[in-house]
């Protein structure tokens, strides 16, 4: 069996295995994987490559509807110059807003929030703060377990001595949340 179909196999039996989605009341817990591009003015002339990375994200669900979630993560990025790889690095907060859909074991939802954002090369340090929106969906493997997929965008300013850059950085991230019921 080709890739290809072992990878469509793979999520059809994901799909027929997955139970009816319903946001979670209480904590949860989880890992995800972050593909980040990062452009502006803090990547001049674009010698920043995109790069991957893992984090932790945990929350809390007010309801069906709301939640509040807390995230680490850490990108590397090659340089396409001679320099060193840059690390970029946040923690963020986010309000999840979910969208049960009725008798669906996928549930959308939007993200705002905001982040602390530390980029990292050449022995060099930078830290920003910014704004964060996001969409995605979580899909509900079992009761207790979900796989998210989302694609959120930082609008970020970072303070080099007395001036500002600015930087725009989208993330796309993949991951799995146990959730505590």
């Amino acid at each position: 069996m080709g890739r290809a179909t072992t990878l469509m196999a793979l999520v059809a039996l994901l799909f027929i295995a997955a139970q009816p989605a319903g946001a979670k009341d209480g904590f949860h817990i989880g890992i995800n994987m972050l593909f980040n591009d990062i452009s502006g003015d803090i990547n001049e002339p674009e010698g920043i490559e995109s790069g991957h990375g893992l984090g932790l994200h945990g929350g809390y669900g007010f309801n069906q509807d709301l939640a509040v979630e807390a995230g680490i993560w850490k990108t590397k990025h090659s340089n396409k110059d001679a320099g060193k790889a840059a690390d970029l690095k946040a923690v963020t907060i986010d309000l999840k807003v979910n969208f049960p859909l009725v008798d669906s074991y996928i549930e959308p939802y939007l993200l705002f929030g905001g982040g602390i954002f530390t980029v990292e090369q050449n022995g060099m340090s930078r830290e920003g703060k910014g704004g964060r929106v996001g969409i995605g969906m979580d899909i509900y493997l079992f009761p207790d377990t979900s796989l998210n997929m989302g694609f959120t965008r930082s609008n970020v300013t970072f303070t080099n001595n007395t001036a500002d850059i600015d930087c725009r950085i989208d993330t796309m991230d993949v991951g799995l949340t146990y959730h505590f019921i």
